[in-house]
């Protein structure tokens, strides 16, 4: 009988000991974090922009990600109307990755969104339909994982 407590004892250790060196390896989760930056691979979060160069967004997700997904980013302007939503079919093999990025590019001229279909010579008027609050919302399979506000800027000084 003591002999058949021994080899469950033993048995159990194993087991416990097996789950345990798994945890060891596991990746700790962290919290989901999304920034938006002026600087490409930037990691200070900004909330002001002028309406020239780029703004980026990071979006940093608990754990890896491995596999097919696909990534949404929806920029609505001060008018509350979508200025640019793109969506792109992401593909990370093992071991993963924990960050996704989306992008806002407007023309060094400042003014308009870099965008075959948009105005391609922007006036004034054009420059200030960008100025104000903006939002971004960002998908990740159909889901959304992400919002941030900002402002945009396009006055001459901020140019």
């Amino acid at each position: 009988m003591a002999l058949g407590r021994i080899m469950v004892q033993t048995f159990l250790a194993w087991i416990t000991l097996a789950a345990l060196s798994g945890l060891a390896f596991a990746e700790t989760p962290q919290p989901q974090h999304f920034i938006l930056t002026s600087h490409e691979n930037g990691f200070d979060s900004e909330s002001v922009f002028a309406c020239s160069g780029s703004i980026h967004g990071y979006l940093t997700f608990p754990k890896s990600e491995m596999g097919k997904h696909v990534l949404e980013g929806i920029w609505i302007g001060p008018k509350g109307l979508v200025v640019q939503h793109s969506r792109d079919d992401v593909n990370y093999p093992p071991p993963g990755h924990r960050t996704a990025a989306i992008w806002l590019q407007f023309t060094k001229e400042g003014g308009h969104i870099w965008n075959p279909l948009s105005v391609q010579a922007p006036e004034d008027s054009d420059r200030m339909a960008y100025d104000g609050p903006w939002k971004v919302k960002v998908r990740w399979d159909d889901q959304e994982v992400a919002q941030s506000e900002f402002q945009v800027h396009c006055s001459k000084e901020a140019l």
